[in-house]
């Protein structure tokens, strides 16, 4: 039952004006309710009538509703008021969920008896007439009749029952009050006795009766009235709880011998199966256990997980209550659930005493050999507990059969408790037990792990180090099944303290392989265990030992392979560190497509490690960047996998033939199966270009690379340019010297064919200057230019279906469309089909626009390029997302001015809303024109409002709101694009020139590849070397936007400050130095002066 708030009158605060009077005008009631003053507050309820009756109800104005306040002042009056004049709710409730009838059922003056509240009384009643609900509840469940009764306001109690209030006798019965029961009983027989024996029996949500209640709070007395009353004591909750489990709760002798007396059943189990016995027994009440026990109860009862009562207590340490139980002879043979016994049970509970206790008996001993259902004995339980004691007692019990056979029992498992203490850390059993007994340590459970391995598996390094001095070194190096040692297990963990001791045992195996010839540094560099990959390298680990080729998951790998997968970037750096960084690079795993690298691998997973490895192969001179002699080595061995690549390792293949193995051997040795169709990779610079890897292709080495390839390249580039612009010479010439085919057929009615024979026989031409020269040449360019992308595609089909590709095909067919004759008469005159001379015109639009993709690779402007086409793509989208309203504009112009030509049909509607979409509205023309005298019908306009509404609607909407929005969304954010347009620039050249190379290694497989360049800056050298210079600072400004152009120069600058300052420093230095020196001189100076003045005056003086 909840407690009544402390503030009872609270009043909320308020800042504004409104508010401050409001709170001025609820004190002041308040005030009035308070003094009982009933004449002031008529007249205060006249003059504020309004208002008062907007706060009567408000309960943010007042903590305690106003109502509650006079109840508990037990004015009638003012209640009246509050509820007739001000309309106060009579059901309003407090924030513990009470109404004013709870209030007037529960607040009791201490002067006034408790079983004479007339003034309650009348209060309840007036209440009632008022309207309040009778049986409302508040947020306990508790009802007014509830709080009357147990606060023994007999008349309260009466009048709500008369008022027919529900007399449930739940609450009653569970306030310890046996005179209220009583009272309560009387009453209800005496005013509703066919009701008495329902309500006696009625259960409540949780199905207790007021009997079960009962049973718990008052005395036999009460319960022998209840059951002559018609109480069920056999009842049950729906817990499955009944009379003897509420028993339990307050032990009474008499209460247990009425229940026995009345049939109610001692060993009647809940849904948990727990009897009356149970129950007692885990409470720890050990007179009810005698007394229960005394009265019959089943002393071998099991609840729903099977534990008996002694389990129980033997578990929980209760000694003198497991004393008792035995006393009554239980079955102590009987398991749970999970097949433990008795001493199990005790041994679990961790009491020497009690296991002492048990096993003292003739009978108990013998349960030391029962296991549970995993194979674990007593002596394995006591093992994980790690209680010397109780692990003592078990030994010397079973002393009989031996030390030796009582540790060395196997569980399912097959560990023994010498492999569950090790696992758990018990090093003063394994000390007690097993100094003199190394064989312990040989033990395997069913994985062949010994002691050794669980506790360097958990990282208990005592005991790894107790059991290498005490035991054979031999053991310290054994493999379990899957041919892993201590070290392994200690690596794959991260027990670096353990991986410590076992590196430094003699004889220790660190590059140990299982049988997936897993090492113990690849475990650690799978899980990302730093510091035990630094330990491990630190001891001379091989990071370049692969893992099986037919493993499933890392076929092939090695150390580096497996930080990268798994993106541990510290491990990768200590990896690349170490002696065998540069071979670590050079693994290859998987086959065709799939066939990777590990820097390949670090672009597609890890481009931070891709950047450790650029890092590597760039290495820069320690001279000032502007000293003539400063210079970069540039190593290109991973970008072109210069170097012979590591496919597969001789113990992988050690069942093959000898003489398979050795040719295996050579082609790993000597990478001849290098560019072998099933060894194809795909290229890194491909790979930064597909997985958008900016940052790297912005390194020093890849610009590099791609200058030398520009290079190497430049011939075979330099003889496409020159073709593809004399193809587009010949095909412009052809073009523009041929008449068009409109102007020849303009004015005759006559077919091609006809005026192609006519043409014929009278001898004319259709073009100007003969052009027999740039029409076969265009073909024929035509032609070479076809076979150059048909070689292109067949070499590399996937990558080859581009826009950029695809468009060069279609023009280049254009062309020869164009250029073919279709006929002798065509080939004559030199007269072109109609649909012949629109092919042309659109392949020598298609021709001109492919000319801007040569430049955006080759040339500086190139970013412009693309950043114009970023802006047209996102004009594009813009234009498809708002293509309705051209398509409804251009109805609404054909339907209203369909007679004017620019919209007599829907092609002429649509193309003239474009138009003006534009700004070239013609406004004028469409609208004006019907004024001009003599204005045709075409001119007219029909429905003028209409049609001038709609256009300046679209000049509203269209030519200046969405034109200027498009604009502005299209060219906003220069820098972005001005950025992805330097990346699309270098994804184009890397394209052209992985592409060529490709093309290369089909026609010349075994060609050297570059593997180093020395770069000097500073000094102009060959014509080479300043070719190099310019496309290597070309390539470089294409590459970087201007954030990170801006990056390097903040970088660079504060290079140049930082010798400055050490510049300054040294002459700070030596000036001090210098300042120094002067001043000895000067003192030695003065002091030789002085000398010599002195010496000269005493030669005066003699004189």
């Amino acid at each position: 039952m909840p407690t009544r708030s402390k503030q009872t009158s609270g009043i909320k605060r308020y800042t504004d004006a409104e508010e401050l009077e409001k709170q001025k005008l609820v004190k002041e009631l308040l005030n009035l309710i308070n003094k009982h003053d009933t004449s002031k507050l008529d007249n205060l309820v006249l003059n504020n009538r309004k208002k008062l009756r907007a706060i009567v109800n408000d309960k943010t104005a007042c903590l305690t509703p106003l109502l509650h306040t006079a109840v508990r002042i037990q004015e009638q009056a003012i209640i009246s008021v509050l509820v007739n004049e001000l309309k106060a709710d009579i059901n309003i409730t407090d924030q513990d969920g009470a109404t004013a009838l709870h209030v007037a059922a529960k607040v009791i003056l201490n002067e006034r008896p408790t079983w004479d509240d007339s003034s309650h009384h009348e209060m309840i009643s007036l209440l009632i007439q008022l309207g309040a609900k009778k049986d409302a509840k508040d947020l306990s469940g508790s009802t007014p009749l509830h709080y009357a009764v147990s606060l023994g306001n007999e008349r309260a109690v009466e009048e709500l029952i008369s008022k027919k209030a529900d007399m449930e006798l739940h609450l009653v019965c569970s306030q310890r009050c046996g005179e209220a029961v009583r009272y309560v009983v009387d009453f209800l027989e005496k005013n509703a006795p066919d009701q008495l024996p329902y309500m006696l029996n009625m259960a409540n949500r949780k199905g207790d009766t007021p009997f079960l209640l009962a049973v718990a709070h008052v005395g036999c007395p009460v319960l022998q009235l209840l059951m002559e009353k018609g109480a069920n004591p056999e009842v049950t909750n729906y817990d499955g709880a009944g009379s003897f489990h509420y028993a339990v709760q307050e032990y009474d002798p008499m209460v247990i011998e009425l229940l026995k007396d009345a049939g109610v059943d001692l060993n009647s189990k809940t849904i948990a199966g727990e009897t009356p016995l149970y129950l007692a027994v885990r409470l720890h009440n050990t007179n009810l256990t005698e007394a229960l026990l005394r009265a019959g109860a089943n002393a071998d009862c099991e609840n729903a997980e099977g534990e008996t009562p002694l389990m129980v207590a033997a578990r929980q340490g209760y000694i003198y209550m497991t004393r008792v139980i035995l006393e009554y002879k239980p079955n102590i043979d009987k398991v749970n659930s999970k097949c433990q016994n008795v001493v199990y049970l005790a041994v679990e509970g961790n009491d020497r005493h009690v296991v002492e206790f048990l096993l003292k008996e003739d009978e108990f001993p013998r349960l030391l050999k029962c296991a549970d259902l995993d194979g674990n004995r007593p002596i394995h339980k006591a093992a994980e507990i790690g209680n010397l004691d109780i692990v003592s007692v078990i030994v010397s019990v079973s002393a009989g059969e031996g030390s030796m056979s009582c540790l060395g029992a196997p569980n399912m498992k097959g560990q023994t408790a010498v492999h569950i203490a090790a696992k758990f850390g018990h090093l003063n059993l394994l000390k007690k037990w097993c100094t003199n007994q190394s064989a312990l340590f040989e033990l395997e459970d069913n994985m062949g792990n010994t002691p050794t391995h669980l506790a360097a598996k958990r990282g208990h390094t005592d005991i790894v180090e107790w059991i290498s001095h005490v035991a054979n070194a031999r053991i310290m190096q054994k493999r379990n099944y899957l041919g892993r040692t201590p070290l392994t297990f200690a690596a794959a963990k991260n027990q670096l303290s353990c991986l410590k001791v076992l590196l430094n045992i003699k004889g220790c195996n660190v590059n140990n392989r299982d049988k997936m010839q897993m090492t113990p540094l690849f475990v650690a560099c799978l899980k990302g265990h730093t510091k035990t990959v630094q330990e491990l390298l630190k001891n001379k680990a091989d990071p370049t030992i692969r893992v099986a080729e037919d493993h499933e998951v890392y076929p092939g790998w090695n150390a580096l392979n497996a930080a990268v997968q798994n993106k541990q970037l510290e491990c990768v750096r200590l990896l690349l560190e170490s002696d065998h960084g540069f071979d670590l690079l050079k693994n290859k795993t998987g086959h065709g497509r799939r066939a990777m690298t590990p820097f390949r691998q670090m672009i597609r997973v890890l481009p931070e490690a891709a950047q450790l490895v650029l890092d590597k192969h760039t290495t820069k001179s320690e001279l000032p960047q502007t000293h003539q002699d400063y210079f970069t080595v540039f190593i290109f061995d991973p970008l072109e996998d210069s170097w012979a690549l590591i496919e597969s390792s001789t113990n992988s293949n050690k069942n093959l033939p000898r003489v398979t193995r050795l040719l295996k051997q050579i082609e790993m040795n000597t990478g001849m199966d290098r560019n072998s169709k099933n060894n194809k990779m795909e290229h890194p610079l491909r790979m930064m270009v597909e997985f958008q890897r900016e940052e790297l292709l912005q390194h020093e080495l890849v610009i590099a690379s791609l200058t030398w390839k520009r290079i190497d390249r430049m011939a075979l580039n330099l003889l496409n340019i020159f073709v593809y612009l004399l193809f587009l010479a010949c095909f412009t010439a052809f073009m523009l010297l041929t008449k068009p085919t409109y102007s020849i057929l303009a004015g005759n009615n006559r077919t091609v064919e006809d005026v192609c024979l006519a043409m014929m026989n009278t001898g004319q031409k259709a073009y100007i200057l003969p052009i027999d020269v740039v029409k076969y040449g265009t073909i024929v360019l035509a032609i070479v230019n076809l076979v150059k992308e048909m070689v292109q595609c067949f070499t590399n089909l996937a990558d080859y279906l581009s826009f950029e590709n695809v468009f060069e095909l279609a023009f280049y067919s254009l062309a020869i469309a164009t250029t073919v004759d279709t006929n002798g008469c065509m080939r004559r005159t030199g007269l072109r089909e109609p649909w012949q001379w629109q092919t042309g015109t659109a392949g020598i639009v298609f021709a001109w626009i492919d000319l801007l993709m040569f430049f955006q690779r080759t040339t500086p402007i190139g970013i412009y390029l693309g950043i114009f086409g970023l802006i047209l793509t996102n004009l594009a989208n813009l234009a498809v997302v708002f293509s309705p309203f051209l398509v409804a504009f251009a109805l609404a112009f054909h339907l209203l001015l369909g007679n004017q030509i620019r919209f007599n049909d829907m092609l002429n509607a649509f193309s003239s809303t474009v138009s003006m979409f534009s700004g070239e509205v013609g406004l004028a023309d469409a609208m004006f024109n019907r004024y001009e005298p003599g204005a045709s019908p075409e001119k007219s306009v029909y429905y003028a409002t209409l049609s001038y509404l709609f256009f300046l609607t679209f000049v509203a909407f269209m030519s200046i709101a969405l034109m200027n929005m498009l604009t502005g969304i299209a060219v906003g954010d220069v820098e972005a694009k001005k950025s992805q347009a330097n990346l699309e620039t270098v994804q184009q050249l890397v394209n052209s020139l992985v592409d060529s190379y490709t093309l290369l290694d089909k026609f010349k497989p075994n060609r050297s590849l570059r593997r180093k360049y020395i770069y000097f800056p500073n000094q102009k050298g060959g014509i080479q070397q300043q070719l190099f210079r310019y496309l290597y600072s070309h390539i470089e400004k294409s590459t970087r936007n201007e954030e990170t152009s801006t990056q390097v120069k903040r970088i660079e600058l504060d290079e140049v400050l930082d010798k400055l300052r050490e510049k300054i420093g040294a002459l700070r230095v030596a000036f001090f130095t210098l300042s120094e020196t002067a001043a000895v001189l000067s003192r030695n100076t003065e002091s030789a002066e002085e000398e010599s003045r002195s010496s000269e005056f005493d030669s005066d003086s003699d004189k």
